[in-house]
């Protein structure tokens, strides 16, 4: 089974799925067999997906998205993404933002040390890398973020508390839904 089509079930833009397989985030000197990856990049994609404030996370969506790897996403980069967004939202009817205005939002959110360049320290030090990666190649993701109370965003990273990672909400969500799935599947065979 190819690998892409799983990933492309994860919600993630064809885009950012061809960066995955393009050798851009391959971890030690494995080299990936066409619409191909190995199990531990498999995983890693999946804990990169699944969390993305994590600074494992942060590092592994900067190299996607870091076209001509020079250590800097230009507004060009953020561009490229955006644009496949924007298609998506407008097959489902959804008016996108101008991308002038989603750079201004995307600019704040991040507040760069350089101006129209950021960086992956720029990232990690927001503490908003998630939304600001969801923006640009996770419409569900992007969408649901879009929807919240803007308090509520600014009061979870506020909150340094003993928090559930997003990883760790994944994990319980995927562990209860097998646990009632082999209930289910005990009770149709006791019965």
């Amino acid at each position: 089974m190819r690998n892409s089509l799983i990933l492309k079930s994860v919600s993630s833009s064809n885009r950012i799925i061809e960066r995955i397989f393009s050798g851009a985030v391959t971890r030690g000197k494995t080299v990936q067999k066409e619409g191909r990856m190995s199990y531990a990049d498999f995983v890693w994609f999946l804990i990169s997906e699944e969390d993305k404030r994590n600074p494992t996370s942060i590092e592994y969506w900067f190299r996607c998205m870091d076209l001509d790897g020079d250590g800097v996403l230009s507004m060009y980069e953020l561009e490229y993404f955006y644009e496949e967004q924007c298609e998506r939202m407008e097959a489902m009817g959804i008016e996108p933002l101008p991308f002038h205005d989603l750079l201004c939002q995307m600019l704040d959110l991040v507040k760069p040390t350089s101006d129209g360049r950021i960086t992956l320290r720029d990232l990690k030090r927001c503490r908003m890398a998630h939304i600001f990666y969801d923006t640009f190649f996770n419409l569900e993701k992007y969408l649901d973020h879009e929807q919240r109370d803007p308090f509520a965003v600014q009061k979870d990273v506020e909150n340094d508390g003993p928090e559930p990672s997003d990883w760790d909400r994944f994990a319980a969500e995927e562990y209860e839904t097998l646990v009632a799935e082999e209930s289910a599947q005990a009770q149709f065979q006791e019965g």
